[in-house]
């Protein structure tokens, strides 16, 4: 028992909890981090996600006085990457770089080794990337309504190509032929450059790709954009319409990177990480980076991701569904 000679009872009171006080807010209120973060990023380095979220942890690295860690783990269809953050210890050191494909996997395949609405916690979104649909200069096609007249007058199939079966780019055609109510043919790619030159010669009608990967063509004329494939229109291509604009409405598609830890994380850490990327977000270099890649910077809290993450997990598994979307 702690005694306080010659104070009185409310002093002593307040002497002891002088004495309590420090340890207890060294143990809840602990610097974080104190050691170098990884964010593993489940792709080879160099693609868009990769490079929008090393630019974003650069910039929240030094608001949070550590260097955030990159590490690439491709492969898998993002899966092996995506279960080894599910398996990290729980204190906020180990991130996954979150892309859409996370959310798409489930609508494939039945294997998947964990489930990432339980094993994941949302710690907010970080950008996205919207696609550009894409003709050939030669084409008399001018509007996404004239794509869609085109098509249903020609009797055959939309032929569109994207860097990949079962890829956002993908499914983004596939939405907007159920949209349109008109019948499509995949043409999947290893890669967007490919498909690029078969849209540019005429042997694919239309191409949903990303902003970045064709944006000299359309400057230098040899592809027409004829709509962003997002809500609102992008700021890099302020004179191309969105699909919604001509017809379309509700129609908002993007890749997306979001940030998340395993879970049994504390609050304290994702509260910082979170903090930490939605103020680096709002850095000027960051926003001009992220518009040489043909992202957009996004930004949320914890709650507002995890409602996006569900939202667009429910719209693909549809789209997968309604268009009998097969991986190919």
């Amino acid at each position: 028992m702690i005694t306080f000679p010659r104070l009185g009872r409310r002093a002593a009171l307040g002497a002891s909890l002088g004495l309590l006080l420090p340890a207890a807010a060294r143990a809840q209120g602990a610097a974080w981090p104190t050691r170098a973060p990884s964010i593993i990023v489940p792709f080879a380095a160099g693609g868009g996600v990769d490079v929008a979220t090393r630019t974003v942890a650069d910039a929240a690295g030094t608001i949070l006085g550590q260097r955030l860690v990159i590490e690439n783990r491709g492969g898998g269809s993002t899966i092996p990457a995506t279960q080894a953050v599910t398996r990290a210890q729980p204190d906020g050191y180990t991130m996954l770089a979150v892309p859409t494909t996370t959310v798409i996997n489930p609508a494939f395949r039945n294997d998947i080794p964990y489930d990432w609405k339980t094993e994941l916690v949302p710690v907010g979104l970080i950008a996205k990337l919207p696609f550009v649909v894409v003709t050939s200069a030669n084409s008399p096609v001018k509007t996404m309504q004239e794509l869609a007249e085109a098509t249903r007058k020609s009797g055959q199939p939309l032929t569109f190509g994207s860097g990949g079966s079962g890829t956002v780019a993908h499914l983004a055609g596939e939405l907007f032929g159920l949209r349109a109510g008109i019948e499509t043919q995949h043409v999947p790619y290893r890669g967007e450059a490919p498909a690029l030159t078969d849209t540019i010669g005429g042997t694919l009608n239309v191409m949903f790709c990303t902003l970045a990967s064709a944006s000299g063509q359309i400057q230098s004329g040899t592809l027409r954009a004829l709509a962003v494939t997002t809500a609102q229109r992008v700021p890099g291509m302020p004179d191309v319409p969105t699909v919604a604009e001509q017809g379309f409405p509700g129609y908002d598609v993007s890749a997306w990177v979001a940030l998340a830890v395993p879970r049994g994380t504390p609050a304290a850490p994702i509260q910082a990480l979170n903090h930490a990327f939605n103020e680096a977000l709002k850095q000027a270099p960051v926003q001009q980076r992220l518009a040489t890649l043909g992202a957009v910077p996004a930004g949320s809290t914890p709650e507002e991701l995890a409602t996006f993450m569900a939202a667009e997990a429910t719209l693909w598994a549809k789209v997968i569904t309604d268009a009998k979307v097969r991986m190919e």
